[in-house]
């Protein structure tokens, strides 16, 4: 099967074909002009040697013409020279025939008219084609007699068909080197000008190689839109794989607190349809937030208001089971007033990370504080959560390090490493504020911003 054809060749090719039918015009053409200008020629030759044959004949005795052996063309004496002539009567008797036509029989085509000269092909015996011009006279005697005469001059018709042939080789030599030059040139300026397609092309299958993200800069204004519709399309993609790699590991790790909860209940005793029921539903709800932000590309950044204050004892109560073993004390002074600027589940994400975080590396004592904080210019007021624990800490200088997805503390602490991840994601797009300091209880003490 035949592959697709480039459009390189595609152009050329249709360039090529209209050269080659221009070109075989204006071939036909001009052989056709060049045929009728040298037939013309010699039919202008034929007649001014007629009127020169008219003009060296003179009256002779018995009403007949004599002419001179000699004549200024040289070729009308020089037997077979292709140039012949004669003189005849109306009835076709022969008065005079040139040298060049001894042994000849000249056909002699007559005017109907004196006066005219009659231009006609005819074939000697021989089968030699040749180019008849035949002139009627009426010829007035010294005694007022009238006779008419024919005077007729033939050239062969050789020359003037190997001059066409030599025209026609010398044309088409040039014409196939103009076709050739015209195809070099147009190849040329085809690979320039298609040369950012090239480029285009060369840098998608990169992409698609993975050797480069995306498509360069510089293209020309009919491609610069494309290649940024391209380059968008790429990101686009790019970040709707990363965002959904990134949600399905959100999800994996909001499903962990729930499953230990179901986890320490079962394995306390506790299988109470109402406490599995709830995980059950609990575990719905971070499904349906994980898929719900997914699709929308980002933290979702509605008109909905959250109080912050019944969460809190929800998260601390499912932590303490999962936590059951340290039994960690966790303290909690949450301002009645303090309401979240968005959806329920994106508050659920940032405590129970942070919590579940303290909780982890802690030795005994969490304390969590959530307050409002002021908003400036009169809007409204933003909100402020502290969450601190008495474990071993972590360095403030890699505080950048340990919020990118995946870093962790202590590889022998069990772990994803993407929890304060998740909670830079959902507080940077809302303007907020992640800081990681230490705490007075000797352990980590990360502060969250939020405005209104």
């Amino acid at each position: 099967m035949i592959g697709p054809v480039s459009l390189t060749r595609r152009v050329l090719l249709g360039a090529t074909l209209l050269l080659g039918v221009f070109f075989g015009l204006a071939f036909v053409a001009l052989d056709e002009g060049f045929g009728r200008a040298a037939e013309q020629a010699l039919e202008d030759l034929l007649e001014s040697q007629v009127l020169g044959l008219l003009t060296a004949a003179d009256p002779g005795p018995q009403r007949q013409l004599v002419l001179p052996d000699a004549l200024p063309e040289a070729r009308f004496s020089r037997p077979g020279s292709g140039l012949y002539a004669q003189v005849t009567e109306a009835d076709g008797e022969t008065v005079w025939i040139s040298a060049s036509a001894t042994g000849l029989r000249l056909p002699a085509p007559a005017p109907k008219s004196p006066g005219r000269i009659l231009f006609r092909s005819v074939e000697l015996d021989d089968g030699t084609d040749l180019l008849s011009a035949s002139l009627r006279v009426e010829w007035e005697f010294d005694d007022g007699s009238l006779r008419d005469f024919i005077f007729s001059v033939s050239s062969s018709l050789e020359g003037y068909r190997a001059q066409i042939k030599r025209y026609r080789k010398r044309l088409g030599t040039w014409f196939l080197l103009l076709t050739l030059i015209s195809v070099a040139a147009q190849l040329a300026a085809l690979r320039f000008l298609l040369r950012p397609l090239g480029q285009a092309e060369r840098e998608v299958r990169q992409v698609e190689a993975g050797e480069r993200e995306s498509l360069s800069g510089g293209y020309p204004s009919e491609l610069g839109a494309l290649a940024g519709s391209v380059n968008t399309l790429i990101d686009g993609e790019r970040a709707r794989t990363q965002r959904f790699r990134q949600s399905l590991d959100n999800l994996a790790h909001s499903l962990k607190t729930p499953l230990a909860v179901m986890r320490s209940q079962l394995e306390g005793g506790e299988t109470g349809a109402e406490q599995i029921q709830e995980q059950l539903d609990r575990m719905q709800g971070i499904v349906d937030y994980q898929l719900r932000r997914a699709a929308s590309g980002a933290a979702t950044l509605s008109r909905e208001r959250t109080r912050v204050a019944p969460m809190v004892g929800d998260i601390v109560e499912a932590l303490k089971k999962v936590y059951a073993d340290k039994s960690p004390e966790i303290i909690s002074e949450v301002d009645d007033d303090t309401v979240f600027p968005g959806e329920r589940g994106d508050l659920a994400e940032i405590l129970g990370n942070l919590l579940d975080n303290a909780c982890k590396w802690c030795r005994r004592r969490v304390r969590l504080d959530v307050r409002p904080i002021a908003a400036s210019g009169g809007g409204r007021a933003g909100m402020r959560i502290v969450v601190e624990d008495d474990g071993p800490g972590m360095a403030v200088a890699e505080a950048d390090r340990l919020v990118q997805r995946g870093a962790r503390g202590d590889e022998q602490v069990p772990g994803q490493g993407i929890g304060l991840a998740v909670v830079r994601d959902l507080v940077e797009p809302r303007d907020g504020e992640l800081a990681i300091s230490v705490s007075t209880l000797g352990g980590t003490r990360i502060e969250v911003r939020l405005p209104g």
